[in-house]
Formats: structure tokens, C-alpha cells, sequence
């Protein structure tokens, strides 16, 4: 084949490799980053993991060991800032204990969080992540921007219902899955089954009335020895059911956070 022919080949290599790229990276969300000084860019997920569905953490920090190195000549960005992670199809942010905070202004309902004071938070499209970038010299914050965008969002239909229901048996201590056409017992580890046997017994006990259920006696219930156990733990747990439950994780109807306080379980009690 002669050299033309070799150049075309190489060139539909080089745009088989882009489409490839355009395609990872459609699976993955991204950050739209705004810098302290105005500067605006995008982050793909994809780009940053390589495509390694084993990788589902994303540091942020000063240091350059991170993933996502945020130059601070100022010192306003801790080293070790906050971490971006993912938990099945959803992704959450966690301060690592920054010297100025992790601030989320969530889209849905406007409100904004210091993520330090709740642990992990749920990501969803179109919140921000606001890392203090340098003060003005009359004492103003100044931000770095990061906006979470994820292109495979689920539109929310206006009174949709789904069909499935969830129901827990006390006596036999099984929680099942309820459909129009059956009724299937949902699996559970010991610690999944003593989360949601407690929560059930609360309900229970306040007239089948859904009941708040905070980190300490969570703890206390899940494991007989609660010394060294801490609330992620029982997030991981609430996580790993709601994947089992729920039609959208991200969107939970049966197992409820209930912000600042614990969660709340909402189901039928037998």
C-alpha cells in the first residue's frame, strides 16, 4: 500500500481512538471548573480514572499527588482537600478534614452545606462544590467552582409511581420486593438484615409510623460490639441496600436520609 494509503489508515485509526474517547467519556459526569481568578474549564471523570471501572475515587487538593490538583498560592486549599467517590451508579463527596471546608450548594432546594458537619454527601447534577480560593483585601471569599454535571441523569417525570413496594417481616425477619406479578425476597448480609430488622422494630413500636433513626443506635444495633464503628460504616450499609431496594438510589423512596439526624425506613411492617 503506498504511503497515501498508510496516512488515510492512520488517520481513521486516530478518529476510531477520539470516538472511543468521546464515548468513555459520555458514561462518566465531569466538573465544570471555575478558578478563584475566573478561569473556566471541564474535568471528564473518564479522563481523570482511565477508563478503569476497578478506580472510583477522585482526590482534590493542593498536593500534586491528587487527581485533581487545585494551585493554591495563597495556602487557603488544604493538601488533602475532599474526595469525590463512587457508589454504584452514584457519586458523593467527603471532606478529609480540610482546614476551610468542603461547601456543596445543592441544586435541589438551594441549599447550601458545609459537607464536614454531614459526612458524605450525594452529588447531583447541576450542585457545586465551593473550595475557598483567597480572600479579597477587604476580607471577601473567594471560590473555586466546581459544578457536577452528569450527562446520564434520569429526567424526573411529574407523577410517575413506581410499581414495586417493599414489605419486612418481623417474625421471619425477611424483607422482600413486591411487584404486580410477585413477591421476591430481598438477600441481606447480617448487618444489612440487623440495620433494617431495627429500623423496622422502631415502626413498629410508633404504631407502623416511619421513625428517625440515629447513628448510635444504628451502630449499637448492626454490631454486637459498637466500640470502633463509626457512621460511614452505617452510610456504607444504607447504600448497599438502597441499591438492592429502591428504583433510583440517588432518589430514595424506602430508605430516607433525613439530614443531620439518621434515616428513616418506609415500608410495610408485617
Amino acid at each position: 500500500m503506498n504511503g497515501n494509503g498508510l496516512a488515510m489508515n492512520d488517520g481513521v485509526l486516530k478518529m476510531a481512538r477520539g470516538m472511543d474517547a468521546a464515548l468513555l467519556n459520555s458514561s462518566y459526569p465531569f466538573l465544570d471548573v471555575q478558578e478563584p481568578d475566573g478561569k473556566k474549564y471541564s474535568l471528564w471523570f473518564g479522563d481523570i480514572l482511565g477508563g478503569k471501572p476497578d478506580q472510583h475515587r477522585i482526590t482534590i487538593g493542593r498536593g500534586a499527588e491528587n487527581d485533581i490538583v487545585l494551585p493554591d498560592p495563597h495556602k487557603k486549599v488544604s493538601r488533602r482537600h475532599s474526595v469525590i467517590e463512587r457508589e454504584g451508579d452514584r457519586w458523593w463527596v467527603t471532606d478529609e478534614g480540610s482546614a476551610n471546608g468542603t461547601f456543596l450548594r445543592q441544586i435541589q432546594g438551594r441549599t447550601e452545606l458545609d459537607v464536614r458537619a454531614v459526612d458524605t454527601v450525594l452529588l447531583q447534577d447541576g450542585d457545586v462544590m465551593l473550595i475557598l480560593g483567597k480572600l479579597t483585601a477587604s476580607e471577601q471569599p473567594v471560590f473555586w467552582q466546581l459544578t457536577f454535571r452528569d450527562p446520564n441523569v434520569t429526567e424526573h417525570v411529574e407523577g410517575f409511581q413506581a410499581v414495586a413496594d417493599v414489605e419486612y417481616s418481623l417474625v421471619q425477619q425477611k424483607l422482600f420486593k413486591v411487584t404486580r406479578q410477585k413477591r421476591a425476597e430481598v438477600k441481606l448480609s447480617p448487618q444489612e438484615r440487623n440495620l433494617v430488622h431495627y429500623m423496622a422494630q422502631r415502626c413498629f413500636e410508633n404504631n407502623l409510623q416511619p421513625t428517625v433513626c440515629g447513628y448510635e443506635e444504628l451502630i449499637q444495633a448492626i454490631w454486637e460490639e459498637a466500640f470502633g464503628h463509626v457512621p460511614n460504616e452505617v452510610n456504607r450499609l444504607v447504600w448497599s441496600l438502597r441499591e438492592k431496594i429502591e428504583r433510583d438510589s440517588g432518589e430514595p423512596q424506602f430508605l430516607k436520609t433525613v439530614r443531620g439526624q439518621g434515616y428513616l425506613l418506609d415500608i410495610r411492617i408485617q
